[in-house]
Parts: structure tokens; sequence; C-alpha cells
């Protein structure tokens, strides 16, 4: 058995992205899914655009040699600073993540949107940000770098009580557009320290890809309403479906079996999920052991 190829693949610079695969996976039955989180290098959000192409680019070699039906560039900060080049090379659908700034600008007043240093001194997020100001004049958008608290959540993410009130901006806000898929993990200490409606991309993000997905050719799609709550920017429930079981993981009785499965498959290291239907979900990169962790306890262990 080698590697399935030809599913969707979701690339970030760490364990934000999860947070987006969880909001994607519920439009799909079942089916093949790559994460691939470059945990090594994050955060993005304060290196060079030099860099930053470099890494992505890397990764989305290994998309290639999949032959992916998809990419999902889960990252707020390498979109703004490579997706049009990354659509310029690849032949297949790449659906960037962007801040939900013409959202919350259409209810208007003071619009705060969080941001990597990247992200924010990138042309892509000036353009969107001022087009959202033109369309919406009533809103007063301000842009603000926390360039540390994407690390921050990196390092503290299973510590419940820790502050990252220290990483925000402390100012007044109508609402709070969360420009980095990190920071969806606090999402309710964001909530209760700016005490307003925080909103953030994800669920853009997932009806963008069911729509660009091709429904003649795969019959797992099944379309699913949108979720108010997530609109609000209330962070995404498990990956899997509750009806199709949990996942498996490598347990005892499992290793010998799945020993001899990863020495066949094609990619150096791969490891993978999968529920007791057909849905399979392999973890690539430098750090995939810690983003299947992050994953197992965040999405599935909670559900």
């Amino acid at each position: 058995m080698q590697i399935p190829h030809g599913g969707i693949a979701f690339f970030d610079s760490g364990i934000g992205g999860l947070t987006v695969l969880s909001a994607c996976e519920k439009y799909f039955d079942d089916g093949v899914f790559y994460y691939y989180g470059d945990n090594k290098h994050a955060p993005y959000g304060n290196l060079s655009p030099k860099k930053i192409r470099r890494y992505v680019f890397r990764a989305f070699k290994t998309f290639q040699r999949l032959r992916v039906r998809a990419a999902v560039l889960a990252c707020n900060t390498a979109t703004a600073v490579c997706v049009e080049e990354l659509r310029k090379k690849y032949d297949f659908p790449i659906i960037g993540a962007e801040p939900a700034v013409c959202t919350a600008a259409s209810k208007g007043g003071k619009i705060l949107v969080l941001a990597t240093r990247a992200t924010c001194e990138s042309e892509r997020f000036q353009t969107l940000c001022k087009r959202a100001q033109k369309l919406f004049p009533e809103a007063d958008i301000c842009i603000r770098s926390c360039e540390k608290l994407a690390g921050a959540i990196e390092r503290n993410l299973y510590k419940n009580t820790f502050d990252y009130t220290a990483y925000l901006p402390d100012e007044y806000a109508d609402a709070v557009v969360l420009g980095c898929t990190h920071y969806i993990y606090i999402v309710e200490q964001i909530k209760a320290f700016y005490g307003c409606p925080v909103y953030h991309g994800n669920e853009g993000i997932a009806r963008r890809l069911f729509a660009v997905t091709d429904k003649k050719t795969d019959k797992n799609h099944k379309e699913k309403p949108c979720d108010e709550k997530s609109r609000d920017g209330r962070p995404p429930k498990a990956v899997f479906r509750k009806n199709l079981g949990r996942l498996t993981t490598f347990c005892k009785r499992q290793v010998k079996r799945q020993k001899n499965v990863n020495k066949r498959l094609r990619l150096k290291g791969q490891k993978s999920l999968k529920n007791d239907k057909t849905s399979t979900l392999f973890f690539l990169g430098n750090t995939r052991e810690n983003n299947e962790k992050v994953y197992k306890q965040m999405f599935v262990n909670n559900e």
C-alpha cells in the first residue's frame, strides 16, 4: 500500500492550519487529506518574504508529487506573500487564507485587524483592507501587528491558564478580525478581552474549497449549511462527523501492521489517521508527530 494520490492538501507554518482543516473537512463525507506543517520555521510572521517563499514552495513540491486535487494555503502570512506565485506555477486549484475584513467592516464601527508583521506589511493584505474601507466607509479599519502572538500560541497551547492578553493591543474595538489562523485557538480569550464580536475566514475558505473541487469526479462531496457559530468567530468543532465514528490511533494491536504499511509509503515518514470508513489524513513535514498530537487532542478527543 502506497500513500494515495489525488487528495486535498493543507499547508501552514505550524498548528494554525489545523483549524482550517477542521472547518473544511465537514464539507466532505470521506476522502484523502494531507496536512503539511512547517513548525520548525514557525512563526512565519517575523521572517523575510524570501524565506517564506522558499519554505512554502518546498512544501508545494511535495503536493505536486502527490498529484493533489486542490491545496489550501492555510496560512495568512504565506497567502499574503506568495499565493499568486504559487497559482502561476501549479495547475491545481490553490485556495488562500484571508481574514474576514469585509464581513466585519460591513457592520461599521472600529474594526481591529490583528495579524503578523509579514501579513500587515504585504501588498495583498493592504489592498484587501483598502478595498474593505472603500466598500464600507462607515468602518474604521485599524491594522495591528501582533509579532509574538503566534509563537506564544505554538509554545503554550496546552496551558489552559496562560494569559495571552499581554500580546494583544490594549484598545477599544467594535469588532476584531483574526488575520492569522493560529489566533483562532484563543478566540474566546480575545472575545473576552475586547468584549466584542470576533471574525475569522475559516468558513469562507471551506466554502471556497468545496466550490472549486470538481463535483463530477468526486462522489464524496456533501454540501453543508453555513455554520453561523463559525462565522461569529467561535472555534470549529471536531474534524470528522460524529456519525462516522471516532478516528482510530496507533494502538498496540495495530503497531505491527502499521509498520509494514509505513515501509511502503512513497514519502518518507508519512503517518496517517483513519476513521471507520474511508477518510484518511496524512501528516507531512518536519514536525508531523507534533501536529498529529495537536490534531487528536484539539479536534478529535474533544468532540
